[in-house]
């Protein structure tokens, strides 16, 4: 909860220095940064399996990471150049971005190390980058006024220490030597996550698509804004990442059901707070985004829907035994749940590139207006996540053998709506839309406050699981102190 706060706090800093173009510009180059992370998963998508299994790889993987960073860089440039023909006074933003794809491999890959062995760590690199983002984002976007520029710095500096905390926890895994052997059978089978990767790529190019066909950033940047506040649901994947070294080292599935009911009580009420602080959320970002609720709305259930599908997916990947062999035969492997789960989420994500094109294609020579063509291009993802979703949960059932929570999902749905009419009911007298941040935003987060207390309070009063939770978190909380 503490890095959505801090996350959303870098968020306002940003769009409410930035004019919507220029929060375009972020947008894209964002996506530019994360599309060479393509190459990355060839060291991680091992490590942290081999790890998690007592393999000495830390340093093979740190050393490979650099090496594919720096091998990225000269083709970030050269997209660089075509990209920015949609507005050439960013050139030199875009080239900045730049610095962030070495920090970015080194970051995923010393993340992918911890996770193998110490999962909590992973959390505390995530609080260290957070935390590092607001005053570098104050001190260079805000009283700077560096603009774009200064939030790409403001990134490298959380990156940087990110990466401290992360080489801080993990450095006994970081001992040893470069092993060739090793990195010559990640090139050998680096088919396997270059495929797997394959998703998450078309899941970010949607970005150059839309811009592309429409000739507009300004809908780049409302999807941007819009994504900002219903990506907070993403976060309580984090809820799964202790599971997966378990499932890696031992194989057991005793937790597995207990994973799916925690997350089910953490994704249902962000999901009720994406859809019910849609508008405040967009205007506390900048009162120009503050039209666009409805594609908050639509980005909440597709987050939801997709946290849901990638935690079953997590799961199923992870109890995979293949690997363990090292059998680097193409049929083995092409066999397995390392490839079966990859081709699914490609399969999804290119029906929804497709069918985003053809919408988008369609509906731009009507001359809509740039929320309703955002709208549709969030629509064509929405419609695309549901069956697969399905289809990730069958495949589940049928390798673990477990019931969905519905119990407990029914009792945290009706703890989000008790939450939500009381902000139906009080709002009003608590948010007031001045456009000075300083008189809104008190309201919201006194309303934020009223939401998570009175679905605590329900849950609490509904549901064991929760009591046990809570008291559980009390009990860690009390022995610390």
């Amino acid at each position: 909860m503490t890095s959505v706060l801090t996350g959303i706090t870098f968020t306002l800093i940003v769009t409410r220095k930035l004019s919507v173009e220029e929060f375009g510009i972020w947008s894209i180059v964002g996506s530019m940064t994360t599309y060479f992370m393509i190459v990355e998963p060839i060291v991680s998508f091992w490590s942290t399996r081999q790890i998690a299994r007592g393999e000495e790889v830390g340093k093979t993987s740190l050393i490979s990471s650099v090496i594919f960073s720096f091998c990225s860089v000269p083709i970030y440039l050269v997209l660089a150049y075509f990209v920015s023909f949609v507005n050439r006074s960013y050139f030199d933003t875009m080239i900045l971005g730049v610095v962030l794809i070495p920090v970015s491999f080194i970051s995923q890959t010393l993340t992918a190390l911890n996770l193998g062995f110490k999962p909590q760590s992973a959390s505390y690199g995530i609080l260290a980058f957070e935390f590092l983002k607001i005053p570098a984002g104050l001190a260079l976007v805000y009283f700077l006024n560096l603009g774009v520029n200064g939030a790409i710095i403001a990134v490298l500096v959380g990156y940087l220490g990110k990466i401290g905390i992360l080489a801080f926890f993990g450095k006994e895994k970081l001992k040893g030597q470069f092993k060739k052997e090793i990195f010559q059978w990640w090139i050998k089978l680096s088919w396997l996550p270059l495929y797997s990767r394959i998703n998450k790529l078309l899941g970010l190019v949607d970005v150059v698509i839309y811009t592309t066909i429409t000739g507009s950033i300004v809908g780049a940047a409302y999807f941007s804004a819009a994504f900002a506040m219903a990506n907070i649901i993403s976060y309580a994947t984090a809820i799964s990442q202790g599971l997966i070294p378990k499932l890696l080292a031992k194989g057991s599935y005793d937790h597995v059901r207990e994973t799916i009911t925690r997350l089910m009580f953490f994704t249902i009420p962000l999901l009720g707070i994406s859809i019910i602080f849609a508008k405040p959320a967009l205007f506390a970002l900048n009162p120009a985004y503050s039209n666009a609720s409805v594609l908050v709305i639509m980005l909440g259930f597709k987050t939801f829907f997709y946290v849901l599908s990638s935690t079953f997916n997590d799961i199923l990947v992870s109890i995979e035994t293949i690997d363990i062999e090292k059998n680097p035969k193409y049929s083995v492997y092409i066999k397995s749940k390392l490839f079966l789960i990859p081709t699914i989420n490609n399969i999804q994500y290119g029906i929804y590139i497709v069918v985003m094109i053809i919408v988008l294609f369609i509906l731009n020579s009507t001359h809509q207006s740039q929320i309703e063509l955002v709208k549709w291009w969030i629509f064509s993802g929405l419609i695309t996540t549901i069956p697969f979703l399905i289809i990730s949960w069958f495949l589940l059932q049928k390798h673990v053998k477990l019931s969905f929570p519905y119990i407990s999902t029914i009792k945290y749905g009706i703890g989000t709506t008790a939450s939500g009419l009381a902000f139906h009911m009080t709002s009003n007298f608590f948010i007031n839309y001045h456009r000075s941040i300083y008189d809104f935003l008190p309201g919201v987060i006194f309303e934020a406050v009223i939401f998570l207390g009175i679905y605590l309070f329900t849950t609490y009063m509904l549901d064991e699981k929760t009591r046990l939770l809570l008291k559980a978190i009390t009990t860690e909380f009390t022995n610390r102190n």
